[in-house]
C-alpha cells in the first residue's frame, strides 16, 4: 500500500513538465559536477604551474624594458644639457680665454633644482680636472674623474664609491663647440638608491641587479648579506628559465633572470613560492562550491522556464519601459527561438543596436573637431583633468604643450580661408605624427593647438616641442588653390603640472604669449627654463 502511494506520488510529480525539466537538468549537472570536482585537482596544480612559468619570465621582461627606458631617459637628459647653448657657449669661452665659468654653474645649478635625481653634475677638462661643476665632484676619487674624462660621446660608468652618497653611477656626455671640437666632458651623478626606487616602484616580488661577476648591485627590497651574490640555481640557466629554490636568506622562492644588455649586468625576479601557488586552495574550494552552485542554479532555472513560458514578453516588455525612461546601457535578453516571441526579440534588438550605433556616432561627433579631425576643446578638457588627477594619484610628471600659428590672420588675407582650413588640416595630421601615441594632440581654439604630454618631465617636454617647431618649419604645406608651398612657423609654450591645474595651464598660456613677444618662432617654458 505504501509503495503503491508513493508510485503515485511520483507519477503525479513527473507529469509536470517543469518537475521532468528540472530532475533531468539536475542529474545531468549533478554527474558533470561530480565528474569535474574529480579531475580539478589533478588539473589545476599543472595549470597554475604553467601560468607561473609563464608570469614570471614576462615579468623579468617588463621590468628590463622599463629599466632600459629609464636609462634611456638618464642618458637623453645628459645629452640635452651638454648641447644647452649655454653650456657650449660658456665653456667655449673657458676654453679660450678661462670666463665664463660662473653662467655655466648657474646652469647646472638650475637643472639639479629641477632635476633632484642628479645631485651633482660637473664637467671635467682632458686631465681629469674639475672646471665647473655644482654639489660635490670632488667626493669621487681622483683616478675614477681621471677615467670619466676619457669617456667618449654618452656612456653610464659601472659602480662607483662617493665619499658622501655612497654607490654611484655616472653619465657622461661629450661637450663639443659650435664648430663640433671637443671641448670638455660632462657627467652627472646618479645615486644607486635612485635606481633601487625606480626597481621598488616597477617590481611585483623582489628584483634584484647583478654585476658581470654576479655581485649584488641594486635591488627593490632591503636584503640580508647572504644574499648579496646571485642564487646558485640562477647562475648559467637559459635567459627565461623559471626555477623554485630556497634564497640565501631561508625563503623558498619562484624566480627567473634576463640579462641587462645596456649595462651588462643580470635582472633576476624572485616571487614567494607560497604566495604564487597559494590560489591552488582557493581554486579548489570555489570550484566545488561552483559546481554545487550550478547543480542547484541549472534545476531552479529549468523548473522557472518550464513554468513560465511568458518571460521573455516581460523582459521585452522591462526593456522597452527602461529605454523609454532614458537608459543606455539595456541589455536585452537573448531569445533564439523562431516562433513569434523570438522573431519580436530579434527585431527589438536589431533596433536598440541601430539606436546604440546612432548615439555613439553622436558622442564621437561631440569630442572630434569638424575641420581638423581631431579632438576639441571640450574632449581636451576632460582629458585634462583626467591626467591631473592620475599625476596627483601616482606623482608620474605631466606637461602641456600649446602651440600658435604666427601671423595667420595674413595668411588668410593673402590666400582666403579655405587655404587657411587646409593649412589647419595639415598641421594637425603633423603633429599627430610627431607626437606619441599616448599624448593627446587637440584643437585648442582658432589657430592654436594643444599637446598634453602624460609621463613627460620639464625636458621631454622641451624636447617635443623643439621637435615639433622644426618639423613645421621644415615642412611646405601643398594646399590649393595657392600657387606655391606656403611655409609657416608657431610660437610654442611649455609648462609642467606642479600641483594647481588652473596655474597649470595659465603657465603654458603665459609662456606662448612670451614666446610671441621674443619674435615667434621659438620655445619658451614657463617660468624661463
Amino acid at each position: 500500500m505504501l509503495q503503491s502511494s508513493a508510485r503515485e506520488w511520483i507519477r503525479g510529480a513527473f507529469q509536470s513538465l517543469a518537475a521532468r525539466i528540472s530532475f533531468f537538468v539536475f542529474a545531468a549537472t549533478l554527474t558533470s559536477a561530480l565528474a569535474v570536482a574529480w579531475t580539478s585537482g589533478h588539473a589545476l596544480r599543472a595549470f597554475l604551474r604553467s601560468k607561473v612559468e609563464q608570469r614570471i619570465p614576462a615579468a623579468v621582461v617588463q621590468v628590463r624594458d622599463r629599466l632600459d627606458l629609464w636609462y634611456a631617459q638618464r642618458s637623453l637628459d645628459v645629452q640635452v644639457f651638454a648641447r644647452s647653448a649655454t653650456v657650449v657657449d660658456g665653456l667655449a669661452r673657458m676654453a679660450r680665454s678661462g670666463e665664463g665659468r660662473g653662467e655655466v654653474e648657474q646652469y647646472l645649478r638650475y637643472v639639479i633644482d629641477g632635476l633632484p635625481v642628479y645631485p651633482s653634475i660637473f664637467v671635467l677638462d682632458a686631465g681629469g680636472r674639475v672646471v665647473a661643476g655644482v654639489g660635490r665632484p670632488e667626493a669621487l676619487e681622483p683616478e675614477a674623474l681621471q677615467r670619466l674624462a676619457s669617456s667618449e660621446e654618452v656612456s653610464i660608468s659601472g659602480v662607483l664609491r662617493d665619499r658622501e652618497l655612497g654607490p654611484v653611477q655616472v653619465l657622461t656626455s661629450l661637450v663639443r663647440g659650435r664648430d663640433e671640437r671637443r671641448l670638455f666632458t660632462l657627467h652627472a651623478v646618479l645615486p644607486l638608491r635612485a635606481l633601487e626606487e625606480q626597481l621598488a616602484s616597477e617590481s611585483q616580488g623582489r628584483t634584484l641587479v647583478f654585476d658581470a661577476g654576479g655581485e649584488l648591485v641594486a635591488s627593490s627590497r632591503p636584503v640580508e648579506a647572504a644574499s648579496r651574490r646571485i642564487s646558485p640555481p640562477l647562475v648559467d640557466v637559459p635567459s627565461g628559465d623559471v626555477r623554485d629554490y630556497v634564497a640565501p636568506d631561508g625563503v623558498r622562492v619562484v624566480g627567473s633572470t634576463v640579462p641587462f644588455p645596456r649595462l651588462h649586468w643580470t635582472l633576476a625576479v624572485e616571487q614567494d613560492y607560497d604566495a604564487a601557488f597559494a590560489p591552488i586552495a582557493s581554486i579548489l574550494g570555489r570550484t566545488l562550491a561552483l559546481n554545487l552552485g550550478i547543480v542547484l542554479g541549472l534545476a531552479g532555472i529549468a523548473f522557472a522556464v518550464a513554468a513560465s513560458m511568458v518571460r521573455p514578453l516581460h523582459q521585452l516588455s522591462d526593456c522597452a519601459r527602461r529605454l523609454r525612461d532614458g537608459e543606455s546601457l539595456v541589455e536585452l535578453p537573448v531569445v533564439t527561438s523562431a516562433d513569434e516571441v523570438g522573431i519580436l526579440a530579434r527585431s527589438f534588438g536589431e533596433m536598440v543596436h541601430s539606436l546604440k550605433r546612432a548615439n555613439e556616432t553622436l558622442e564621437q561627433l561631440a569630442i572630434t573637431d569638424g575641420l581638423t579631425k581631431i579632438h576639441n576643446h571640450r574632449f581636451f578638457q576632460d582629458r585634462l583633468l583626467k591626467e591631473i588627477k592620475r599625476s596627483d594619484r601616482t606623482g608620474a610628471p605631466l606637461a602641456l604643450v600649446l602651440l600658435d600659428i604666427d601671423d595667420f590672420k595674413a595668411l588668410n588675407d593673402r590666400h582666403g580661408h579655405a587655404v587657411g582650413d587646409g593649412v589647419l588640416e595639415q598641421l594637425a595630421a603633423l603633429l599627430v605624427e610627431e607626437t606619441r601615441d599616448h599624448d593627446l594632440v587637440a584643437r585648442y581654439g582658432g589657430e592654436e593647438f594643444a599637446i598634453l604630454a602624460p609621463d613627460t618631465d620639464c625636458a621631454g617636454a622641451l624636447a617635443l616641442a623643439e621637435k615639433t617647431r622644426m618639423a613645421i618649419g621644415r615642412k611646405a604645406f601643398d594646399v590649393p588653390p595657392a600657387e606655391e608651398p606656403i611655409a609657416i612657423t608657431v610660437s610654442v609654450g611649455v609648462a609642467v603640472y606642479r600641483g594647481d591645474r588652473e596655474a597649470f595651464f595659465h603657465e603654458a598660456d603665459r609662456a606662448l604669449y612670451a614666446a610671441k613677444r621674443s619674435g615667434k618662432d621659438c620655445v619658451v617654458v614657463e617660468g624661463g627654463g
